[in-house]
């Protein structure tokens, strides 16, 4: 992330997630081929009460999504895509943080390790609910490594849900296990992170990327 999301998170304490339907990637959430066929042939024999793109759209606009990558080396691509690769950060967690912060949202949350796929390919799958197919991601993604955080907001008023949502975290040091600075970012920019987390109370370490360190 760059300065400002950073920023952000330490002020609000709480972590941000996005509206499915309010990424960039057009196949987000998108249908299989296959899948979409049942789901109208199902439709058409009232087998359900929903066609493929209600069942399409309830999926995007009825989730939020929180997203990391799951990798525990630095990638370069990953720097230069969020941020800035002089200027970014990273927050690393882990998976049990994770589940921590999501027990005390007393809400439902799932955990999805990202399955990358072919859409026009795919045959079998097991689609239960408005949360599974957020599973998949095209597979021109796969260099993320993405392990997601889905929060359904599935009310009545589903069409309604706002673009973006922001759970309180018990406190900042639950959900960072350290903060990572880019590979080439100048001291002064070190230093100001540092600092910034400091003045947020937050105990978790501030340190450069092992990139600084690659002598040339």
């Amino acid at each position: 992330m760059d300065l400002p999301k950073l920023l952000t998170l330490l002020h609000t304490k709480s972590l941000y997630f996005r509206r499915a339907d309010g990424f960039s990637d057009r196949l987000e959430g998108a249908l299989f081929p296959s899948l979409r066929k049942t789901i109208d042939e199902a439709y058409e024999k009232n087998e359900t009460q929903y066609n493929a793109d209600y069942f399409y759209r309830r999926s995007r606009v009825g989730n939020y999504v929180n997203c990391w990558t799951m990798s525990s080396k630095d990638n370069m691509s990953l720097w230069q895509l969020y941020g800035g690769v002089h200027n970014s950060i990273v927050v690393t967690t882990t998976v049990k943080r994770l589940m921590q912060c999501a027990i005390s949202w007393n809400r439902v949350v799932h955990l999805h390790k990202v399955k990358y796929i072919k859409h026009s390919q795919i045959k079998n799958y097991i689609i239960g609910s408005y949360t599974d197919i957020l599973q998949y991601k095209s597979d021109a993604y796969i260099y993320e490594r993405e392990l997601r955080v889905v929060v359904p907001q599935q009310n009545d008023d589903w069409e309604s849900n706002s673009i973006d949502l922001r759970l309180k975290l018990p406190n900042l040091d639950t959900l960072v296990r350290s903060i990572v600075v880019s590979p080439e970012a100048d001291s002064y920019y070190f230093d100001a992170v540092q600092d910034l987390c400091k003045r947020y109370g937050l105990k978790a370490p501030v340190r450069r990327s092992s990139l600084s360190f690659i002598s040339t």
